[in-house]
């Protein structure tokens, strides 16, 4: 057992920055997926896999305080919107710090980065997606009297 966990962080320190915040996109829309359908369990546990693994690959590297704080903003705009009812800027700011954060996340002395067009779709899948899922969630619970 310990032979497998060391062979899952040797392949983590092989991803590239766009590939570590591609596969976190991946296993953040597993997760998404398992909230919509619960008791499927492989898309919770495979989205919550892959999610440690990015995070995993992402601590190896040279990360931006500064982009994890865009990002850490980003998650509590979404997070108020999801308590509480918000205006559509909120969505629209927390979706614009997510990219901005993705996109300063990883400053390597070697290069090493997350591309624009990586972090502007991962951003807006991540941002805009839950923001418009919150939404239909808030409807749902309004339309059978639970709000």
């Amino acid at each position: 057992m310990h032979d497998r966990a060391d062979i899952l962080l040797k392949t983590a320190a092989h991803l590239s920055p766009d590939g570590a915040v591609l596969v976190l996109t991946a296993g953040l829309l597993l997760i998404y997926v398992e909230l919509n359908r619960p008791g499927w369990i492989w898309s919770g546990a495979l989205g919550l896999l892959a999610t440690l693994f990015a995070v995993a690959s992402l601590g190896r590297m040279e990360v931006n305080p500064g982009a994890v704080a865009l990002v850490g903003t980003a998650v509590a705009l979404l997070a108020l919107d999801l308590v509480r009812r918000t205006g559509a800027m909120v969505g629209l700011a927390a979706t614009l710090a997510l990219v901005l954060g993705l996109d300063h996340l990883v400053a390597g002395a070697d290069g090493m980065r997350v591309h624009a067009v990586t972090a502007v779709g991962c951003g807006m899948v991540i941002g805009a997606g839950t923001s418009i899922l919150t939404g239909i969630a808030r409807r749902a619970r309004a339309n059978k009297g639970l709000d």
